[in-house]
């Protein structure tokens, strides 16, 4: 009896999604708002999309998964005045 349990916990185990997520910083979404800001400002005179190569595409990259909603829900009622809120969900798309 013991043996079928342990395999039954072996085969949930295996089969079960992993619950575990690594969420975003602070840091992160510093760096993305600093090094983006040509792209995300609201008061932008030319809308300029970053480059693969760009250090904002490396910091969108640096974040699990792309979750640029995570970085969304990180930002003050300030931040999300001076930039367009839709341009940081896109930027995991054009990185």
């Amino acid at each position: 009896m013991p043996g079928k349990i342990v395999l039954l916990l072996v085969v949930f185990a295996i089969i079960s999604p992993s619950h575990v997520m690594a969420d975003c910083t602070q840091d992160q979404k510093a760096a993305i708002l600093y090094d983006c800001r040509k792209y995300l400002s609201r008061m932008a005179r030319r809308i300029v999309a970053p480059k693969t190569w760009d250090h904002c595409c490396r910091d969108v990259r640096a974040v699990p998964n792309r979750d640029m909603d995570c970085i969304r829900k990180l930002l003050t009622y300030t931040e999300v005045m001076r930039i367009v809120e839709i341009r940081i969900t896109n930027l995991a798309y054009l990185c």
